[in-house]
Formats: structure tokens, sequence, C-alpha cells
């Protein structure tokens, strides 16, 4: 049961969060001074982190383009179905509904089920997914709805929002370097350590200060929606992978197991960048760690029979 210690220490400090928030230890906005905090120094450190002991293996590419693509397709989906439904929520449908939450989260549990096999295709379908993470699907919500106001970006704009992302750039720097191979200084990897072990930590704290009891019933119903489409992706994902890819058996396992990932702790920051529900956004997110737990978990284990 030591693979349940990690995930489940990060619902314990999203419960830290929202308490600490209630007894007014933090404010209603200082949720967005830690999400400074993790966007600009502990996420961008643990990007490179990942990359500490990285060996390039040329079939494993493809994996990045997997976990790309499955963080791309369902936000596309749902831009083209939800013509006519107001911004803001339509800003809210499209930040979360595709992309993962690996690092953070998921990879002990990989790890402990599939070894370190599992633990290298969990960085590589990672490093797929976070160009949409870490900028990607932000660029895209708010350049095609206009959230900022705008009415037309050209190229240089919208490569803009790209590279103003720093753990985009990060992820784009170390990719570019492994597929060089390029040599990074070990010195490098031991001045980002402290602050990428931190990220964890931080992106459970930002969600539990987001975190807000919602008793509206629409609001509810909107969050179960909003869960049901998405795992009914990832469950067809799941499907596809496992039976139709022609990886090894190891690999097709882990890739299914990661298809039910929670959503990634940085779809509330831009929800809130967007104008959206910021606290919708965040119950979507705490209760989409709760569900995936159990899934991932419950796959891994029948994979393990």
């Amino acid at each position: 049961m030591t693979y349940l210690v990690k995930p489940l220490s990060y619902v314990l400090v999203i419960v830290l969060g929202y308490a600490l928030k209630r007894v007014g230890f933090f404010g209603r906005t200082d949720h967005r001074l830690i999400s400074k905090i993790m966007i600009n120094i502990t996420l961008p450190c643990a990007v490179v982190q990942a990359f500490d002991g990285f060996a390039r293996d040329e079939t494993l590419f493809w994996i990045v383009g997997i976990g790309f693509f499955c963080a791309l397709l369902p936000l596309a989906l749902v831009y083209w179905g939800t013509k006519g439904v107001r911004t803001d929520l339509r800003a809210y449908r499209m930040l979360n509904i595709g992309g993962y939450n690996i690092g953070c989260f998921s990879l002990p549990l990989v790890q402990a089920f599939f070894g370190s096999t599992g633990a290298v295709i969990a960085c590589m379908f990672d490093t797929g997914n976070a160009v949409m993470m870490t900028g990607g699907a932000y660029m895209m919500t708010s350049t095609l709805l206009h959230t900022g106001g705008e009415t037309r970006e050209g190229a240089k704009e919208i490569a803009l929002k790209f590279l103003k992302s720093v753990p985009f750039d990060a992820y784009m720097i170390m990719i570019a370097l492994t597929a060089l191979q390029v040599r990074i200084p070990d010195a490098v990897f031991e001045l980002t350590r402290p602050a990428g072990q931190a990220n964890g930590f931080i992106a459970m704290l930002m969600i539990g200060m987001m975190f807000e009891p919602v008793g509206d019933p629409a609001l509810l119903s909107e969050t179960a929606r909003q869960l049901a489409l998405r795992y009914a992706f990832a469950a067809l994902s799941a499907l596809a992978l496992y039976f139709f890819t022609p990886f090894d058996l190891l690999v097709r396992q882990t890739l299914a197991v990661l298809c039910f990932a929670p959503l990634s702790s940085l779809a509330p920051i831009y929800t809130d960048r967007c104008h959206s529900d910021v606290a919708l956004a965040s119950l979507t997110n705490s209760a989409s760690i709760a569900v995936s737990l159990v899934l991932m978990l419950a796959l891994s284990l029948v994979f393990a029979i």
C-alpha cells in the first residue's frame, strides 16, 4: 500500500490549503501569488528535474506525440461542440477537459506498479502533454475565444503567449538539448532540485486555496457533466492505446493507466486568466483527483493480476 502514500499526501495538502484559507491564514486572492511562484519557479525547476538521468530512446519519442494528441483532441472537440455557449463557460469547458497531472500525482503510482520502465513512459507521455498544459491550451483557448477582448491576433501575438510561459520554455529547451544529445551539467540538476521537489506541494496547496464549496445544483451538475465527458474520452483513449498500438504489453498498460490521470494543476490558473470561474475549475480539479485515484488504482491492480 506504500504506492498510495504519495497520492494521498497530495490530497491532504489540498485539504490543508482549503482549511488554512477558511481560518483566515490565507486571503481569498492569495492563490494568485502561489500560482506565480509555481508557474515561474517551481514548475520550470520540476521540468528540468524530469530530465535528470533521462536516456534517449528514439522508439519512445512516439509516446511524446501520443501525450500531446491526448491533451489536444478533447480541447478541440469541446471547442467545436460548444458553439453558442457563453464565452466564460466555454473557456472553462475547454481548459478543464484535456491534459493530465502526471509528475505531481500519477508518477508515484505508475512507478510502483510498472517499475522504472513505467516511470520513463510516464515522463515521455508527460513531455507531450506538457506542451499543451504549460501554454498550449491557454494559448488556444484565449486566442479562439478572445478572452482578453481582442478581436484578431497575428502570429506574433500567438507566439508570444507561448514564449511568455516559463514552463513551456523550459520543456522546449530540455527537449531540444535531449534531441541534440547535449549533456546537461550535474550542477544544473542540483541547483533546481529544491524548487523542483517543492512543486507538487505548491500545486496541491494552490488548488486547496482556490477550492470553494459549491451548493448550486447547476454548478455541481456542470462539474459532473465535465468529468463524465473527460473520463469517457479517457476510456476510449485507453482502449485505443491498449489494443491498437504496436508497443510492448508493459508500455500499453502504462499508457492505458495514464489516460485516467487527473486534470493538470495548471487548469485552474489558466481558467482564472481567461476570466472564467476559478472556483468551479478548482472543484472540478479536486474531484478529478479523487476519481482518478480510484480508477488508476483499479486498472493497475487488474493489470497486475
